[in-house]
């Protein structure tokens, strides 16, 4: 099983954004971060990903990165999971992992510094703080067994710059 890990696209300012007085769940993408994550999207589709489920956090920000790849994925329906929330534990987002059905690929739309926790604990049992996502990139894992703490693999591991140079 793969799991494609992608963090979302650039947002508004957090601290500008607090001042309108809207919880920070609604944050949106920024213009640029939209035009980017759209770039990006096709460099993605230049890899061939089966990917047959899209999963993403309930904030507005990962929903809408989802919905800017969704379609070069070849994806029409789009997962929202509690768990992916940026306050949500990586012990259960990995628990949670592990009772998904088991499909050949799954991408999960998240924040850091969850994914980057996520990605070290899946390929070394536990998170060390080094591996922060951009905004916009992403990694592949592959499991050969179940999906558990120290068993994934890194296939690959993409800034957004890449993945926007595959698209040209």
């Amino acid at each position: 099983m793969d799991i494609l890990l992608i963090r979302h696209a650039p947002a508004e300012d957090r601290d500008v954004f607090a001042q309108t007085g809207a919880p920070d769940e609604l944050r949106p993408l920024t213009a640029r971060g939209i035009e980017r994550m759209q770039h990006a999207a096709r460099g993605l589709m230049t890899l061939a990903l089966p990917i047959e489920r899209l999963i993403s956090s309930p904030l507005l920000r990962a929903r809408h990165t989802a919905e800017l790849i969704a379609p070069s994925l070849e994806i029409r329906h789009i997962d929202v999971e509690p768990v992916l929330s940026p306050e949500s534990p990586t012990a259960a987002t990995i628990d949670w992992l592990r009772k998904q059905p088991r499909v050949e690929a799954l991408a999960l739309v998240g924040h850091e510094p969850n994914l980057g926790e996520l990605l070290e604990c899946l390929l070394h049992d536990r998170a060390l703080g080094n591996t922060p996502f951009k905004k916009g990139g992403a990694a592949l894992l592959r499991f050969n067994e179940g999906i558990a703490a120290g068993q994934g693999q890194l296939v690959w591991f993409l800034s957004p710059g890449i993945l926007r140079a595959l698209a040209d």
